[in-house]
């Protein structure tokens, strides 16, 4: 009967792990992803900022015919340590101003700390979520 006990445990133990292990290629953006994102693209489009916090407060699957994305929203503190002057109103394109969360124009003072919502996409690829930074995750 122990045998039999036993022979149970380590098939429940071994199902567990492969379950795990088979769980880690797809699990989903989180917020050290997030905040690694945020701050390659606030690099990308040149904003000198320092990702003070970062913070997922939602997150969601989107299936649209043979895609299949990942929208992260998210809160974060940005501090400008030298300032900075985003110029929002006339952005047209998804870029710096999307990512600070803002809609006008607006200066920030050195060593201003902005508080951010903003939303992050991942599309899902063979190398796992490709993010708007084009790096897979």
């Amino acid at each position: 009967m122990a045998s039999g006990f036993r022979f149970v445990l380590g098939l429940v133990a071994g199902v567990s792990i492969a379950l795990t292990l088979s769980a880690c290629g797809d699990h989903m953006p989180g917020d050290a992803t997030g905040a690694k994102v945020l701050r390659n693209l606030l690099e990308k489009n040149g904003v000198d900022a320092k990702l003070v916090s970062f913070k997922k407060v939602q997150g969601r699957e989107v299936k649209r015919e043979n895609v299949d994305a990942y929208e992260l929203m998210y809160e974060a503190e940005i501090l400008f340590p030298e300032g900075f002057e985003a110029k929002c109103a006339d952005e047209r394109e998804r870029g710096t101003c999307a990512f600070l969360g803002l809609d006008d124009d607006r200066t920030f003072a050195k060593a201003e700390v902005h508080t951010s919502e903003g939303t992050l996409h991942f599309v899902k690829s063979e190398k796992g979520w490709m993010a708007e930074d084009s790096n897979a995750y």
